[in-house]
């Protein structure tokens, strides 16, 4: 072995050393990132369309780039007509039933039904329509913004309220 290699062999061994004394620290030092638990009860339930309220789980869906959980919960029956959304919709069933097909028409006998514990990823720019029935609740993640476009304009209650 030469003179210089066990120089580079030291030198390599050495800098874990030399930074933690200059103040850097290692993995091991830094805490733990902890985790979050949200209750049911903690969840500020908000009007998203009419009958249907969402409520934000976790992150921000407004932040683009960020990730977000968020609930929607029906207060009766609801039919969603067709829209669509800038990023991929992830869905999960959790109580009642949720009707959902693609398409930028609403057909009926398109819907399938997801049952409690069913999923479904419909991705970013894929027209589709739902059913909301009483008490369903499903949950939705995905990478924000979580913006709602409608196939036909004049379907989004938004502009309703403009007027």
């Amino acid at each position: 072995m030469t003179l210089r290699s066990l120089g580079l062999i030291v030198a390599i061994l050495l800098t874990p050393g030399v930074a933690l004394a200059q103040g850097a620290k290692s993995a091991a030092d830094k805490p733990a990132a902890s985790h979050a638990i949200v209750t049911p009860d903690q969840m500020v339930l908000k009007p998203l369309i009419p009958g249907v309220e969402s409520a934000v789980v976790s992150g921000d869906p407004d932040k683009k780039g960020g990730l977000y959980v968020i609930r929607i919960r029906s207060r009766g029956e609801v039919n969603v007509p067709p829209h669509w959304h800038v990023t991929d919709e992830h869905i999960t069933a959790l109580e009642g039933p949720f009707w959902v097909a693609h398409g930028d028409r609403f057909d009926a006998a398109k819907l399938q039904e997801l049952k409690v514990g069913a999923h479904a990823v419909v991705p970013a720019g894929v027209r589709h329509f739902d059913i909301h029935k009483a008490g369903n609740v499903v949950e939705i993640f995905g990478v924000a913004p979580f913006v709602i476009k409608y196939v036909n304009p004049h379907d989004d209650p938004a502009r309703a309220k403009q007027k």
